[in-house]
């Protein structure tokens, strides 16, 4: 059996004194943070990773089938085996993916912003 001295003297060698908790204390706080950091990052890259995935897919197939009449671009009319066209799609059956409304919008800001003139031409 140990004696009570002994046992404090354990307790201060295995967890620390004082002043050396302190020191655990702050670098595992500092740990906890990394970690955290690290996990925002992962999440920031697959994100990232997906939004350039659909971005991709987008300029590959820009176009999807329309919503309203689920790509077939005609209604049948209630009465009877008459056709109508679709006013969303007109007709069409597809619709522009809201990706490629994005690179259409980058591509003409893109565009609008190179100088034709240059700075010495002016007049």
């Amino acid at each position: 059996m140990l004696s009570p001295s002994a046992t404090s003297t354990l307790a201060a060698a295995t967890h620390g004194s004082g002043q050396g908790s302190a020191l655990v204390g702050l670098s595992g706080e500092l740990a906890a943070t990394a970690h955290t950091i690290a996990q925002a990052a992962v999440v920031a890259l697959i994100v990232t990773g997906v939004a350039a995935f659909y971005l991709l897919t987008c300029l590959v197939w820009p176009f999807g089938k329309c919503r309203r009449c689920h790509g077939e671009g005609k209604f049948k009319s209630p009465l009877g085996s008459a056709y109508r066209h679709c006013g969303r799609c007109r007709g069409s059956g597809l619709r522009l993916r809201l990706g490629r409304h994005v690179v259409n919008h980058i591509r003409a800001t893109r565009g609008a912003g190179t100088n034709t003139v240059s700075k010495g031409n002016k007049k």
